[in-house]
């Protein structure tokens, strides 16, 4: 059995700068509690990561991609 990690070991098990981000979201996310403290398993951390995962999504052949398509933040696609 591994250990748990708190907050902090959390968010470097994450990648994250600080664990601001983690005590936000807490509601959201899986963890444990023993009183006020909170605990995050290696389980918690995949779930965690598989929740965020984003995976993008197949257009259809008919869709044009390119630079064509491609828009500078704050324009406008209309001429």
């Amino acid at each position: 059995m591994s250990p748990l990690l708190d907050y902090k070991g959390a968010a470097t098990a994450l990648g994250l700068k600080n664990d601001t981000w983690l005590r936000r979201h807490i509601r959201r996310l899986p963890h444990e509690k023993y009183g006020r403290a909170v605990r995050f398993s290696e389980e918690h951390i995949a779930e965690i990561r598989r929740i965020h995962s984003v995976r993008p999504t197949e257009l259809p052949a008919s869709v044009a991609v390119g630079p064509a398509m491609l828009v500078p933040l704050g324009a406008s696609r209309r001429g």
